[in-house]
């Protein structure tokens, strides 16, 4: 293992695999503004520097800072909201991690460094003078920092949070087989690898998903028709009296209507893609599928929407749930909400009616639904 580097032909390529991923998470994080990869890939390239280069720190009291280091970092930048790297709460992060890291480079050069009496933990193998253990407390922080992440993953659904615990994972082996170049160097890459892929993701869900309701955006949706073919039904879904509703009880409350009635259509929908198509206006789009089969799914739609009462909690409101189920004085205000449905198709013998065509052909359903009195379908 230690001659296999300096045996490859491709040793400068493969050693400095690692900068230049790093490099383009960097930049990558920073077009994005996502200050927790970017904040998570300086600590690691930096910490990479260090290990790679034996200089006048002590390394062992290094390896044991920054093993300490690393989770930590992980784990504030887990909890913390992300607000971009340029902002004052991104660069307070960053002040926070460089007065972190300065402490681990002043005590790493010490004569009697503090950190180096660090005991690693000893696995089956033990230390044999080359493969050294991280010090127990690393261990235990890697640990808790593992469990928030995947903790936040569940909760969340977010697909950062396993990125972060794929990096977590490749530090652990980075530190524990910090004498080997070969896989310093592999792990490294692997590691920047995650975060760049992790990012990409992230624009990808950022450009094609409807941050307000989660669901598919308009540019989703428009994606979906390259690739759908001439047969498929579509339903426009409107809410009705909904600027009523922000004009009574404001635009925060319009905005948890349109969370609603998402939930409803992604619980309902079976069959067919959701996505929010602007302002109260959502779209269904079933693949292969004709009005007559689509029907019975849209009245299912219909009702469940209008049988979800929507409660506007007063702010006098007592803080404990009364054992008493009845509504506070003053309290909450409740209504229902329905919506109405315009649906249209397509099929083979429409193939030369464009999807734009089939989309107005809908939206005239959703006029003709209400001006027949709304909360019903019409196709």
């Amino acid at each position: 293992m230690n001659t296999f580097v300096s045996k490859n032909e491709l040793n400068v390529i493969f050693i400095t695999m690692p900068y230049i991923f790093a490099f383009f998470a960097m930049v990558l994080s920073i077009w994005f503004q996502h200050s927790r990869v970017f904040y998570a890939v300086c600590v690691i390239l930096f910490s990479i520097v260090i290990l790679s280069s034996p200089g006048k720190l002590n390394q062992k009291a290094f390896k044991n800072g920054i093993s300490i280091l690393i989770p930590i970092v992980f784990i504030i930048l887990a909890i913390v909201e992300e607000r971009g790297i340029t902002s004052k709460h991104g660069l307070i992060k960053g002040l926070v991690f460089i007065a972190m890291v300065l402490f681990v480079v002043i005590d790493s050069g010490n004569v009697s460094p503090w950190l180096e009496k660090l005991n690693p933990l000893e696995f089956a193998l033990k230390d044999n003078g080359i493969i050294q253990g991280i010090p127990v407390i690393s261990v235990f922080s890697f640990l808790i920092c593992l469990f928030i992440l995947l903790t936040r993953f569940f909760i969340l659904s977010s697909n950062m949070d396993i990125a972060f615990t794929g990096a977590t994972l490749g530090c652990i082996i980075i530190l524990h087989f910090t004498r080997f170049p070969d896989i310093l160097s592999l792990f490294s890459s692997a590691v920047f690898l995650i975060y760049i892929i992790a990012l990409f993701e992230a624009s990808y869900s950022f450009a094609f998903h409807d941050a307000l309701t989660g669901l598919l955006s308009r540019r989703a949706m428009e994606h979906e028709f390259l690739r759908i073919g001439n047969r498929y039904t579509l339903a426009i879904i409107d809410i009705d009296y909904f600027k009523q509703v922000n004009d009574r009880f404001g635009h925060q409350v319009g905005d948890e209507v349109l969370r609603m009635v998402a939930s409803c259509l992604q619980k309902y929908a079976r069959g067919g893609k959701v996505f929010r198509y602007g302002g109260e206006e959502f779209v269904i789009i079933f693949p292969k599928k004709t009005i007559k089969e689509t029907l019975r799914i849209l009245e299912r739609v219909r009702c469940g929407v209008q049988s979800r009462p929507f409660v506007i909690r007063s702010p006098n409101r007592p803080k404990k749930k009364p054992k008493e189920e009845k509504l506070h004085q003053g309290g909450s205000e409740m209504f229902r909400v329905t919506v109405s449905i315009g649906v249209a198709e397509k099929t083979e013998k429409m193939r030369n009616r464009t999807d734009t065509e089939i989309i107005e052909m809908a939206d005239k359903a959703v006029y003709q639904a209400k001006a027949n009195g709304r909360n019903c379908i019409v196709y």
